[in-house]
C-alpha cells in the first residue's frame, strides 16, 4: 500500500482564483469610486477648523447659489455658463502659493457650483499652448488681458478681468494677506447680473463720441468696457429731451466744449435732487459748462482754470501729469488706485473740490478723492505767459481734481437704496482711447461708473493667509529640529541593541 503524500495540485487553482477575485474586487473598487465622486450628490467636504478657515463664507455660497439659479434650465443648456479662466503665465515667478491658492478656491466654487445639479462654474488652465483658444476667443470678444491679469471670469458677453494685485492685501499688522475669495464673489456678482444698468451720455456739446475712435475725442474702448460689464449706453439730448428718462441708472457728461442751458441744467438738478439721481461729470479745463449751479448745490467749486504741476515725480516720461496723491479718508472709489498703487493720467486738468464757502448741510457728504503734488498751483489764467504762481488769483497745491458727493437717506424721494450721488473730475482725457488704458484711468473710471449705479460689489469676507506654508530657518535650527525629532528613536535604538548584545553574552 503506497504510503500517503501531501499534494498541493488542488490548492493552486484556488489560491489562483482568489488572487483574480481579489484584483477584480479591487478594480471594481476604484472604478467605483471614481464614479460616485464624478457624481455631485456624492461630493462633500468636512472643514474641521475651528474658525472654518478652508470653507467658502456664507454670502459666497448664498451668492453662488443666486447666481446658479440665473443659469439657463438643462444640464447642457448652463454646462460652464460661467467659465473662470486662470493665466498662469501671468503669476510672477514668486507667486507660486498664490497661484495654487487662487487654484483651490476656484475649485471650491465649482464644487458648491455643482450641487445644484450640473456644473455650471467652470474652471480652465491657461499657459502656453494649454486652452490658448479659450484665450484667444475671450480677447477677440473683449480686448486682450493686460500682462497682469491672473484670473479671467466670464458669463455668456460679460466679462472681468482681474489683476494679481487685487487678490492681495496688507493688514494691519504689516502681513501680506490673501483677498481671492472677496474678489471673485464680487466678479461673479458682476458678470451674473440679471439686468443691464443703464447709462445715458450726454450729447449736444461737444463731448466725447460714444463710438468714435479718434485718439483724443472718442471713448470707443471705454464704451466697450462699459458694455462689457453688463451696462447698455445710450445717448441723450438734453435740448429736445422733456425729462431725464426714468430707466436711468447714471448719466454721464464726458467733457462738453460748450455750456449746458439753463433748462438743460435744470433737467440735470431735477434728476439728481428729485429722482436720487447718479451724475458722472468729466470737466475740461478752459471750459464753460454752465452747470455751476448744480456744482454748488453739491458743495462742489470747479473754477475755470487750469493744472500746473511742477514736480517730476508727478510727470510721466512724455509729459503727462501722473496723480497719485489720494485723500487719507478711504472711499470706494479711490480703492482700486490706493490698493494697485495706480496713478491717474492726463495731459490737462482743472480743479475740483469741496466749497468751503457752501452752505452746511448735514444731509451731504464730500469726499476730495486725489491731489496733485506741494509744488503744483491751478493757475487761473494759463493763457498769460510766463505761466507763474500768483498768490492772490491762484489755488496753491496739493490741489484737488476729482470730488465725490452724495446725499444721505434721509431727503431720498421714492425706494432707493440710497441718495443722490455726483462724481466731479476734472478732465475728460481720462476717459479718450488716448489715454484710457494707461495708469490706473480704465480701473478708476470703471470703479466710478460701478459705484454710481450701485453696482460697487465691495463685499466684506474674510481674508486667508497668502501663499503657501514654509519654514525660514538657519542651519544651528534644523540641527537642533533634527536632533529633538531623532533622540527618542536613537535611544530605543540604543536601549535595543544593548539588550540584544547582553542576550548574547549571556
Amino acid at each position: 500500500m503506497a504510503l500517503p503524500h501531501d499534494d498541493f495540485s488542488s490548492v493552486r487553482p484556488m489560491r489562483r482564483w482568489n488572487r483574480f477575485t481579489q484584483a477584480a474586487l479591487a478594480i471594481g473598487l476604484a472604478v467605483m469610486i471614481n464614479f460616485l465622486a464624478s457624481k455631485s450628490s456624492f461630493r462633500f467636504r468636512e472643514d474641521l477648523t475651528r474658525d472654518h478657515r478652508h470653507s467658502l463664507a456664507t454670502e459666497s455660497v448664498e451668492t453662488i447659489q443666486s447666481a446658479g439659479r440665473k443659469s439657463p434650465i438643462g444640464a447642457k443648456q448652463n454646462k460652464r455658463w460661467v467659465r473662470a479662466l486662470i493665466l498662469n503665465d501671468n503669476f510672477a515667478a514668486g507667486d507660486a502659493g498664490l497661484r495654487n491658492q487662487l487654484g483651490k478656491l476656484l475649485e471650491a466654487y465649482k464644487l458648491e457650483s455643482s450641487r445644484m445639479g450640473a456644473e455650471w462654474f467652470g474652471v480652465s488652465q491657461i499657459s502656453n499652448g494649454l486652452n490658448q483658444e479659450l484665450l484667444s476667443e475671450v480677447a477677440a470678444q473683449h480686448g486682450p488681458p493686460a500682462r497682469t491679469t491672473v484670473l479671467i471670469l466670464t458669463c455668456e458677453n460679460r466679462v472681468k478681468y482681474v489683476n494679481a494685485a487685487e487678490l492681495v492685501a496688507t493688514n494691519e499688522d504689516q502681513r501680506v494677506v490673501f483677498r481671492g475669495e472677496e474678489v471673485v464673489t464680487s466678479a461673479l456678482l458682476e458678470v451674473t447680473e440679471d439686468q443691464a444698468a443703464i447709462c445715458y451720455i450726454t450729447r449736444g456739446h461737444g463731448e466725447l463720441g460714444l463710438e468714435d475712435t479718434s485718439a483724443l475725442r472718442g471713448m470707443s474702448q471705454f464704451s466697450r468696457l462699459m458694455r462689457n460689464r453688463n451696462f447698455v449706453l445710450r445717448s441723450l439730448d438734453l435740448t429736445t429731451a422733456a425729462e431725464i428718462p426714468h430707466d436711468a441708472s447714471m448719466i454721464l457728461v464726458a467733457g462738453p466744449q460748450t455750456a449746458f442751458s439753463t433748462a438743460e441744467m435744470e433737467l440735470l438738478r431735477t434728476y439728481l435732487f428729485e429722482r436720487n439721481g447718479r451724475v458722472l461729470m468729466l470737466l475740461d479745463p478752459g471750459r464753460s459748462h454752465g452747470l455751476e449751479t448744480i456744482l454748488s448745490d453739491w458743495a462742489i467749486f470747479s473754477p475755470e482754470a487750469e493744472l500746473q504741476e511742477t514736480d517730476p515725480t508727478y510727470r510721466t516720461p512724455d509729459g503727462d501729469i501722473a496723480l497719485r496723491r489720494l485723500s487719507d479718508k478711504p472711499h470706494p472709489l479711490t480703492r482700486v488706485l490706493r490698493e494697485q498703487d495706480l496713478p491717474l493720467i492726463a495731459a490737462r486738468l482743472r480743479p475740483s473740490r469741496f466749497d468751503e464757502g457752501s452752505t452746511p448741510d448735514s444731509t451731504l457728504s464730500v469726499t476730495p478723492l486725489i491731489f496733485t503734488s506741494d509744488k503744483s498751483w491751478g493757475e487761473a489764467d494759463p493763457e498769460k505767459q510766463p505761466v507763474k504762481y500768483d498768490p492772490n488769483r491762484d489755488q496753491p497745491g496739493p490741489v484737488c481734481i476729482a470730488t465725490a458727493a452724495e446725499r444721505a437717506a434721509g431727503i431720498r424721494k421714492g425706494g432707493n437704496s440710497s441718495g443722490g450721488r455726483l462724481v466731479v473730475i476734472g478732465s475728460s482725457e481720462i476717459a479718450a482711447n488716448a489715454r484710457i488704458n494707461r495708469g490706473g484711468n480704465q480701473a478708476f473710471l470703471v470703479q466710478c461708473a460701478a459705484w454710481l449705479s450701485d453696482r460697487d460689489r465691495a463685499v466684506s469676507l474674510p481674508t486667508r493667509a497668502a501663499g503657501v506654508y514654509q519654514v525660514n530657518a538657519t542651519a544651528s535650527d534644523f540641527w537642533t529640529l533634527a536632533w529633538r525629532f531623532c533622540f527618542i528613536p536613537l535611544t530605543v535604538l540604543a536601549l535595543g541593541l544593548a539588550i540584544s548584545i547582553w542576550r548574547r553574552r549571556s
